[in-house]
């Protein structure tokens, strides 16, 4: 946050009040800087990271619910670990056979929680 904001400071008020957007991504230094020091500039996260934000939190949901329901980390023959990659292909690439193992893992009465 120190750094951006220095950076932005050394760059004059005119400079500053110019900028309407500010893309970033995840790190909180660059949001505090920018609320700081742009009040006017809209803060915006660039699509690579907003799908890579949900890729952690689906990812971080997949795993919570292996360890509850198998007591361990994903395994190879674990139902959810087999899953992993299906789970984050785009689905117009998802092939029926995939598509049937997905629905498959997801209905079990073992994940409904």
């Amino acid at each position: 946050a120190d750094a951006f904001g220095d950076w932005l400071d050394a760059r004059g008020g005119t400079f500053r009040h110019r900028i309407r957007v500010v893309t970033m991504d995840g790190f909180t230094g660059y949001a505090k800087a920018a609320t700081q020091h742009l009040t006017q500039a809209r803060q915006v996260m660039d699509p690579f990271h907003v799908v890579h934000l949900a890729i952690d939190k689906l990812t971080a949901c997949r795993q919570r619910v292996q360890n509850e329901t198998m007591g361990h980390r994903g395994r190879s023959g674990d139902p959810l670990y087999g899953i992993r990659r299906i789970l984050l292909t785009r689905k117009s690439l998802v092939t029926p056979a995939n598509a049937v193992k997905l629905d498959d893992v997801l209905t079990s009465q073992a994940h409904l929680a």
